[in-house]
C-alpha cells in the first residue's frame, strides 16, 4: 500500500468515526438547537489501518463541552474486542433566545416575550445552553435588556414564597407537634432554609420550605 493511498484511507476512517461521534453527541443534546460539525483533536495511534467496519460503537464519555471526550469500540487483528479514548472539538452554531423586552430582576419568561436566534458555539458553550422547557416559566435573577441573549446562569427557579407571607412552622416538641402561625423572612423556593418570623410568640426561626404555606422547625434564633 503506497504511502498516499493510506493517507486517503485515514482520512476516510477518520470522518467516519467523527460521524458516529456526532451521532453520539445528539443523542444528548437536541439537534433542532445545535448545528454541529467535529474536528478531530487526538487519536490514538491504535486506530490507524482498522477498517470501518471493525468498529462496533462510539460512546460519550463525561460531559460535552468544546473539546469532548468519547471512547471507540472496535476489533483489532485478531477480533479482539479493543476500546480507546478519543477527542474532538466541537464547532458549529447553537440556538440561542433572545429578550424582546427588558426583564427584571424575578420576571417570569414567557414565551412571546423572547425569540430564537442562532450564534457560533463559544468556548465553554455547555455553561450557558439553555432550552426552551428549562426557561418558560422561570424567573431572571438580574436585570436583562431587550435584544440581549438569556443564558442559562440568569434563569432560577419561580419563587414559590414571597417575603412577608404567611407560613405555618411545624415544631416537634418531645411527643408533640406544634403548629405555629408565622410569616416569611424572605423569598425562597422548596427545600430552602429561611428565617421566619413568629410575631405573637415573638420569636424568630430557621425553617425549612416544604410547600407554599407549610415549613419545618430547624433551630432557634
Amino acid at each position: 500500500m503506497t504511502p498516499f493511498t493510506e493517507k486517503v484511507f485515514a482520512n476516510d476512517l477518520e470522518e467516519y468515526i467523527l460521524e458516529l461521534s456526532k451521532k453520539a453527541i445528539y443523542n444528548i443534546l437536541d439537534q433542532e438547537a445545535f448545528d454541529l460539525y467535529l474536528e478531530k483533536k487526538w487519536f490514538p495511534s491504535q486506530l490507524n489501518g482498522i477498517k470501518s467496519e471493525s468498529i462496533l460503537s462510539v460512546n460519550l464519555i463525561g460531559q460535552i463541552r468544546t473539546y469532548t471526550n468519547l471512547s471507540v469500540l472496535f476489533l483489532d487483528e485478531n477480533e479482539v474486542p479493543v476500546e480507546k479514548q478519543i477527542q474532538v472539538k466541537l464547532a458549529g452554531r447553537m440556538r440561542v433566545f433572545i429578550a424582546k423586552i427588558d426583564f427584571d430582576r424575578g420576571t417570569t419568561f414567557k414565551r412571546e416575550d423572547i425569540q430564537e436566534s442562532w450564534i457560533a458555539l463559544q468556548p465553554n458553550f455547555e455553561k450557558s445552553m439553555i432550552q426552551l422547557k428549562d426557561l418558560i416559566g422561570f424567573e431572571s435573577n438580574k436585570t436583562i435588556k431587550a435584544g440581549k441573549i438569556i443564558y442559562s446562569h440568569n434563569v432560577i427557579a419561580p419563587t414559590i414564597v414571597k417575603k412577608g407571607q404567611s407560613i405555618q412552622l411545624f415544631k416537634r416538641s418531645g411527643n408533640l407537634e406544634l403548629t405555629i402561625d408565622c410569616v416569611t423572612g424572605s423569598d425562597s423556593n422548596i427545600g430552602e432554609v429561611i428565617m421566619i418570623n413568629c410575631v405573637n410568640l415573638r420569636k424568630k426561626y430557621l425553617g425549612e420550605v416544604i410547600s407554599e404555606n407549610k415549613a419545618i422547625w430547624r433551630k432557634s434564633l
